[in-house]
């Protein structure tokens, strides 16, 4: 079973990029075949071979109790969703994610299923990368990219659009950072930590996704502002000026470009002419639209993935074609209402909380490296995370997810058994 969802997590990282095949509204690939398969053989031990399922070995019923009761949410909105085509769909991405939480709880319980996984993630974003190097210098895109048959330099890399491989970079930029920072090794981890930062960096700048560039922003001050002692953070900073005097006393030309690039980026926002800010005025609008049908019902949300078609025909202020919230917490109100809105956000506050609690306890490098990475890659995923269309269907969100709370419940159990 830990053989099988590896494989489905690996798989998972390639998304549907190859070996798709479309079945209507649906459409199989690798990751949701060996899905299958991991409900089957599930199945196959319960029923027939008698195993039982050690719920003692679960110490996250709670955020698995709330998953439970999104699903069961979301199909009960069924009876009042006007697009229930849209809502299955939406209802088979919330379960195969939380199927891939319940079983990465269940399985990876060991500090070796964990480092395996998170080297995993590291190793898997090199092709993904360099994929993404590929579409900028050749601009050739892969056919499930939104960019396909045009000369687009947006890489998209897998996953369809430059918003959601910018997500993807943001929450993985924090893992080779904490290998740099505890991993084994000396020169060869800051050697290729360096390299793998400064392609993260320069494809997120290919990107043009500015949610991402501030979701990166804030991951970077909550390292210095959290995670840095008072000591280091006086050094760094004196550096940092250090250098900002050195340039402008040589060369003039590096701190004017960073200010005019700093100044063209919140330009982009306030001025009309400008196609940033009307990208800005239409997602404001869709945003408005998606409160507004959350208030005309009463609190419940559309149902499970109906607000895109909801502002297609039920807009009250213009969007200019533009359906898509862009906006994850947005969609999570607009379509499933306050009571699922606020359990979320208990959720995504409480798995901050518990490992900001974690990372002052543990001394192990290993546990310290793994525990940091997704600390702050939950911190930058709060911005990160309205970037794409929706995350709803993104494979790379559940895996996060699911390596969050099977680290968590890995500690609980260490915890426990300690005692």
């Amino acid at each position: 079973m830990r053989g099988i969802l590896y494989f489905t997590i690996i798989s998972g990282f390639f998304a549907c990029a190859f070996f798709q095949y479309d079945l209507g509204p649906f459409s199989i690939f690798p990751f949701r075949i060996f899905l299958i398969v991991l409900w089957l053989f599930f199945m196959i031990r319960l029923l027939f071979f008698h195993e039982r399922l050690d719920a003692s070995q679960i110490k996250v019923k709670r955020y698995l109790l709330f998953l439970g009761i999104w699903l069961s949410y979301a199909i009960f909105s069924l009876f009042w969703a006007d697009f229930r085509i849209d809502a299955l769909r939406y209802i088979g991405f919330l379960l195969m994610g939380s199927s891939l939480i319940f079983f990465a709880v269940l399985y990876f319980n060991k500090l070796k299923d964990l480092r395996c996984l998170y080297f995993s993630w590291i190793i898997v974003s090199i092709p993904l990368m360099g994929i993404g190097f590929w579409e900028v210098f050749t601009k050739n895109h892969l056919p499930n990219s939104t960019f396909f048959g045009t000369t687009c330099l947006e890489p998209s890399s897998v996953f369809g659009h430059s918003n959601d491989f910018a997500t993807f970079l943001s929450l993985s930029i924090p893992f080779v950072w904490a290998w740099m920072r505890y991993g084994e090794g000396k020169w060869l981890k800051w050697i290729f930590g360096i390299i793998l930062l400064a392609m993260s960096f320069f494809l997120l700048a290919k990107t043009f996704s500015r949610a991402n560039f501030l979701a990166v922003a804030l991951e970077i001050g909550f390292i210095f502002f959290f995670l840095f002692h008072l000591r280091r953070r006086i050094k760094i900073g004196f550096l940092v000026g250090l250098i900002i005097v050195l340039f402008s006393i040589f060369s003039l030309r590096i701190p004017l470009r960073i200010s005019h690039c700093a100044y063209g980026f919140f330009k982009g926002f306030t001025d009309p002419s400008t196609s940033t800010y009307a990208s800005t005025i239409e997602r404001i609008n869709v945003i408005k639209n998606s409160l507004y049908l959350f208030v005309t019902h009463l609190g419940f949300g559309v149902g499970a993935g109906n607000i895109e078609k909801h502002i297609a025909h039920f807009a009250k202020y213009p969007t200019y074609g533009a359906t898509n919230p862009h906006n994850w917490w947005i969609e999570i109100l607009a379509d499933y209402g306050i009571l699922i809105f606020a359990g979320y956000l208990l959720f995504y506050l409480g798995l901050i909380y518990n490992l900001g609690k974690i990372w002052h306890k543990i001394n192990k490098r290993q546990e310290k490296m793994i525990c940091e990475a997704l600390l702050i890659s939950l911190i930058g995923f709060f911005l990160a995370s309205i970037s794409p269309s929706s995350i709803m269907a993104s494979e790379y969100q559940w895996i996060f997810l699911a390596f969050v709370l099977a680290f968590l419940n890995y500690f609980r159990l260490k915890s426990t058994s300690s005692l």
